[in-house]
């Protein structure tokens, strides 16, 4: 299977006129079809809808400087100034057609061609250096489509385009990215199938660090059917072939994985009303390469509805993982029971039991129970809503001091604090940090810092990293554990709100857990406890909106104490102009935990956009940030863009200005770019012959 992907990869790498040449030779017959020039028969076998050309010119400086501050002791102070040049000509053309008949084939997009010059200069305190880059681009959107509608129908398609990615109080990155692919479709009542396969190819530059500079590789190939028995039956199968690779430009190592997923999911639905459901959900997934992962589950559930009010279901999950040479099995039953009482409360039972066990001899038993109600109701003054969640669980710990593994824990970054790893004793080398997808792999040292304290480990990111602030990223890491323990955790949730009809919300929510063992068998050292109150307010009017919400985060690990203020004012609305701002104040005490410390966090934004005439608009961003930290320093960014946009018949213009500044307690960066656009429409060929 795999020699197969690699031979379809070559192919679609490799001929790129797979998809361009068919779509370019469709339109050459046509033009001097009407003229009498042309084969009857050729012009019947191919139609030429539009096809517009036009020409377009761009021109990109980009000035960035870095100076990094002098630690004592280690380094002097340094500066580094980065200056990149960049023009593109270009002729380019959409059309759309139809090959043989319209439910035959068609095709569409649009194709470009570009001179290119660029020259990159690099100097400060290290020697200069020069590089000159001349060549052409050639970017295309394409997409021919066959047997439209029929019982089989795919479609090929080709891409490439060349786009600047904006990044808060950093430069712009330059991403080019190449994709080819096909899909195909077979339209059955009994058994619809699907097949398609992708290749895609991507280069983001534009660093301050050009040894940041990254490359992404991936192919996949899918396949899937559905076997539809009946109306209530269905059986669903799907394959997946992947290959990623991600290369970073002076990193010594690199991140490359091959994936096969089989997945097969089965539902029935039964009874008299077929109120009653089963279902089986599998998967099965071999991979290799870097921190490679090949796992194993499969779980039945039985639904039963027993009235319009009741309903309980069965379920059991078996799962089995091998992830960097370590071999888990889980076992786990759950029992559910949901209780609806007209349409105002909801009330949810959850029972469950779970046996793990790793080859590395240690085997935890872990069971508990939680129950959970949710009531809204509407008054006179608008709606109510509460909420209440209790947990309990007992965990048991049988081995010789080995390790487990923690996969895909999820957590949001949130500046100022940091994230905390839910479990204790983690080791900290063997931590993965990648996005939601597990396909993208962020590096230690560049995207994040690993901070390590007595048991507990906390990940903080990089601010000139690619995680940014409010991103989600997946951990994956091992955890020590002692040779015998018990571990109780008890857990509430509580949440009341009532949104009145004149926008006014008063809210209050509590998140409390509290974790108890016995110290004499080796768990003392992985108890915790979090008491988490917030209670805020929020109006919401037609020009304007406004919060506060005070904040009391009880922690044995990083206790903190802190209020938010935000606000969003329309200071103008408009049809043709627009001013948007927004604010946010939170200030954070940190008291007890890892340092004494307070926070003083500020972001601003304001969005202003005026359409000046029937051809000339502009669009002006600001963003501001300032932090201060009392033990980490003072953080500053600035985030500035103002553009003119100019349409009149076939000409239009773009003219960008940026402006991106961060401060941070070891080092300033500047970046200042000037973007312009120029464009020249020519009409359509086939209406001014």
């Amino acid at each position: 299977m795999r020699g197969l992907v690699a031979t379809i990869r070559r192919r679609f790498r490799r001929r790129a006129s797979v998809v361009i040449v068919p779509l370019l030779v469709a339109a050459a017959p046509v033009a001097g079809a009407e003229d009498g020039g042309a084969d009857p028969t050729v012009h019947d076998l191919f139609k030429l809808d539009h096809l517009e050309t036009y020409m377009e010119f761009e021109a990109e400086y980009r000035h960035a400087r870095v100076d990094t501050h002098a630690r004592q002791g280690l380094s002097r102070r340094s500066k580094q100034i980065n200056r990149q040049r960049r023009f593109e000509e270009r002729i380019g053309l959409s059309l759309s057609g139809s090959i043989i008949d319209p439910e035959v084939m068609t095709f569409g997009g649009d194709f470009s061609f570009a001179l290119t010059q660029s020259r990159f200069d690099e100097g400060g305190d290290a020697p200069h250096r020069t590089d000159r880059d001349n060549g052409h681009l050639l970017t295309f959107d394409l997409r021919a489509d066959f047997f439209p509608g029929k019982k089989l129908s795919g479609s090929v398609f080709g891409l490439r385009r060349d786009d600047r990615i904006d990044r808060r109080f950093q430069p712009s990155l330059r991403e080019r990215r190449t994709s080819f692919g096909t899909t195909w479709d077979w339209a059955d009542d009994t058994l619809p199938m699907h097949l398609s396969y992708r290749y895609e190819d991507t280069d983001r530059t534009n660093n301050a660090n050009r040894a940041d500079d990254e490359h992404l590789t991936e192919s996949v190939l899918d396949y899937g059917l559905d076997w539809i028995i009946d109306a209530h039956h269905r059986i669903t199968f799907s394959y997946q072939h992947a290959e990623t690779s991600q290369d970073f430009q002076g990193a010594a190592r690199n991140f490359k994985t091959t994936r096969d997923l089989f997945l097969l999911d089965q539902e029935l639905e039964f009874g008299g009303e077929k109120e009653h459901r089963f279902t089986t959900n599998v998967r099965w997934q071999e991979e290799s390469g870097d921190f490679a992962r090949d796992l194993f589950e499969i779980g039945p559930q039985l639904t039963l509805k027993h009235t319009d009010n009741l309903e309980t279901s069965y379920k059991y999950q078996y799962n089995r993982e091998r992830y960097e040479g370590i071999d888990v099995q889980t076992h786990r039953v759950d029992f559910q029971l949901i209780h609806q009482v007209y349409t105002n409360l909801t009330t949810t039972v959850d029972v469950f039991g779970l046996y793990e066990s790793t080859d590395e001899d240690i085997e935890t038993t872990q069971y508990g129970a939680s129950v959970d109600w949710q009531y809204n109701r509407g008054n006179r003054w608008g709606r109510l809503y509460v909420n209440l969640a209790l947990a309990y669980d007992t965990e048991e710990i049988d081995g010789d001091n080995g390790n487990r593994i923690v996969l895909d824990e999820a957590h949001t970054f949130r500046d100022p604090v940091v994230v905390t790893l839910r479990n204790r004793n983690a080791i900290a080398r063997s931590i993965i940090v990648t996005d939601t997808t597990n396909r993208r792999l962020f590096r230690r040292g560049v995207d994040y810092l690993v901070i390590e304290f007595s048991n507990v480990v906390q990940i903080t990111r990089v601010r000139t990293g690619a995680i940014a602030d409010g991103d989600t990223v997946l951990v994956d890491y091992l955890v020590r554990t002692p040779s015998r323990g018990q571990l109780d955790t008890v857990r509430v949730d509580f949440s009341i709100e009532q949104r009145f009809d004149n926008g006014l919300t008063p809210y209050y929510r509590l998140a409390y857990r509290n974790q108890e063992d016995d110290p004499t068998i080796g768990f003392a050292s992985r108890a915790d406890r979090t008491d988490h109150h917030r209670l805020g307010v929020r109006y919401e009017a037609d020009r304007y909106a406004l919060g506060f919400e005070l904040e009391i985060f009880d922690d044995t690990i990083e206790p903190y104490d802190a209020f938010h203020v935000d606000g969003l004012l329309h200071v103008l609305r408009e049809p043709d102009h627009t001013i948007d701002a927004s604010a946010r104040v939170l200030r954070m005490f940190f008291e007890g935990g890892v340092d004494d410390r307070n926070v003083t966090l500020i972001d601003v934004t304001l969005d202003h956009r005026w359409r000046l005439s029937e051809s000339l608009s502009t669009l002006e961003r600001v963003a501001y940030r300032h932090e201060n930290d009392s033990v980490g320093g003072t953080t500053q960014g600035w985030d500035v863009s103002a553009g003119l946009e100019y349409v009149r018949g076939d000409l239009s213009a773009e003219l960008t200005f940026e402006y991106d500044r961060l401060d941070l307690p070891g080092s300033e960066e500047d970046d200042y770019g000037v973007y312009l656009r120029v464009r020249r429409d020519l009409g359509d060929l086939l209406t001014r012959r």
